[in-house]
């Protein structure tokens, strides 16, 4: 069974490469190079588990989840370089829907905002210039501190900040600290590393896994959660959603806490479910996701 392993393809040499492109030669002529990459990563990588999301979970015919494939690789390479483009400041093209804003604002001692990898999670941070909250994104060790260090130094926007998720659980120490700032804590639910305590539901129709840890923490400090996407619309057009915000009961049994947590675990799966139907080309995740060789 291949699982992610805490890694996203590429590095700071990927985000050096987008940052170069961007000053130098322009969002379009981006754009315009992504085609050639896409139709190489088509040829050339391993597309097991992104067929088998066409084909068998959205059961697209042959030819359509080629050509879906095509589009899926060309828009991830896209929704790459409008988040070094935002955080960095290099462009001001692009325009926002913002379908749920209020429930966040309704996040005023702080919360935490769930997301997936589908669409641009990240261009959500520009979101929150409207609400002058900070929010803290958590990245895994192995998705890097020298990835951290070097967005560091483009960041334009300084009411984002990254929380590096560490085996020490010394993250938790920095979460609590930015929750009682009353900050934002963002993170995915949908991605967990091997050994990592897991719940299972059904997803798009076949059962799939998902961290227990995201939605322990709603928990543990007691704190409204929104799920959250900004999904790529148009060239330069995003559609951010954020649903109401769920308030977790205080527990005291351990039985009780697990079914608060299942629960969210599976409102959370049915929320995504609404945003790969709507948006399907928009899954990024290119690992064994529904353990097919297990």
């Amino acid at each position: 069974m291949v699982t992610w392993q805490g890694r996203t393809r590429g590095g700071v040499l990927g985000y050096r490469i987008f940052v170069f492109l961007l000053k130098h030669l322009g969002l379009s002529f981006a754009y315009f190079t992504l085609r050639f990459v896409a139709f190489y990563f088509l040829i050339f990588s391993k597309k097991k588990y992104i067929y088998f999301f066409f084909r068998k979970i959205l059961h697209y015919s042959v030819l359509k989840s080629i050509v879906s494939i095509y589009r899926n690789y060309y828009v991830f390479g896209q929704t790459l370089l409008d988040k070094t483009a935002l955080l960095a400041g290099f462009d001001s093209k692009f325009t926002f829907d913002f379908e749920g804003e209020r429930f966040l604002r309704e996040m005023k001692s702080g919360g935490i905002i769930i997301s997936a990898h589908v669409g641009n999670w990240e261009i959500a941070g520009q979101l929150l210039k409207r609400l002058n909250t900070k929010i803290n994104l958590l990245m895994f060790d192995a998705e890097h501190e020298r990835i951290k260090q070097y967005l560091d130094q483009i960041l334009v926007h300084r009411n984002v900040s990254i929380i590096i998720i560490k085996e020490d659980l010394s993250h938790l120490y920095e979460i609590k600290n930015a929750l009682a700032r009353n900050e934002l804590i963002a993170m995915h639910g949908d991605r967990f590393l091997e050994k990592s305590k897991i719940i299972t539901c059904c997803f798009l129709g076949k059962e799939a896994s998902f961290p227990y840890g995201p939605f322990y923490l709603a928990s543990k400090f007691n704190v409204p959660v929104s799920f959250t996407y900004a999904m790529k619309e148009s060239k330069y057009h995003y559609h951010f959603y954020a649903t109401p915000l769920y308030i977790l009961p205080s527990v005291v049994s351990k039985p009780e806490r697990e079914k608060t947590i299942t629960d969210l675990v599976n409102k959370y799966a049915r929320e995504t479910e609404k945003m790969l139907k709507k948006y399907p080309v928009q899954w990024f995740n290119y690992y064994d996701f529904w353990q097919i060789d297990a």
